[in-house]
């Protein structure tokens, strides 16, 4: 097969171009939905990069059945997914160690979710993954229950399920840390003041 000069490198231009602008479009959003999954955010970094890596190969072959938004963070959930299925993955957390949690609340992670989100993005935290995401999902990055659905590749009944369920031990964990709490119109949860 004969190349034709400047025909692949003008495809390459445009793809590394359209990558660029994916990066910096969803780049942050990435990385926080690692973040999310993973709770290190070293690895969180490198698994940004990963999908980053999966998103220029693929993106020939991106079929447009999705906005580039949700196929990128389908791809972030797959990777994330891979990362905890890995043997690294669990061998460098020591699951059978009870004080694990204590040692994990006093990390440098703790500090980047503080500094994130204040108290309820911690709570939010310390839900169980599957009720984590579709928090994160619909309240800090906007995505409607369709949208969460196609990126869990779960049915919207289930994603609304894991909202509620979500939403009821999120409550339990904020009540339970001394403060009364309501959930406002935005869907925000607040303290409710006291008077």
């Amino acid at each position: 097969m004969v190349e034709v000069p400047g025909k692949n490198t003008d495809r390459g231009d445009r793809r590394s171009e359209q990558l660029e602008y994916l990066m910096r479009r969803f780049g942050g959003k990435v990385l926080k939905l690692a973040y999310y999954h993973i709770r290190d955010r070293h690895q969180a970094e490198d698994i940004a990069q990963e999908v980053f890596c999966r998103v220029f190969k693929n993106l020939d072959g991106f079929r447009e059945e999705s906005s580039y938004y949700t196929w990128i963070y389908r791809i972030t959930v797959n990777v994330c997914r891979d990362y905890i299925r890995s043997a690294y993955f669990r061998r460098i957390l020591p699951w059978g160690d009870p004080g694990y949690t204590d040692i994990l609340k006093k990390s440098e992670e703790r500090m980047f979710e503080a500094a994130e989100g204040g108290e309820v993005f911690q709570k939010v935290m310390d839900l169980p993954l599957k009720y984590r995401i579709v928090i994160v999902l619909y309240y800090f990055e906007e995505l409607t229950t369709n949208e969460i659905s196609e990126v869990l590749k779960i049915g919207e009944n289930a994603v609304r399920t894991r909202l509620c369920r979500g939403r009821k031990i999120l409550k339990e964990l904020l009540v339970r840390e001394g403060g009364s709490h309501e959930r406002q119109e935005t869907g925000r949860i607040v303290e409710k003041s006291k008077g």
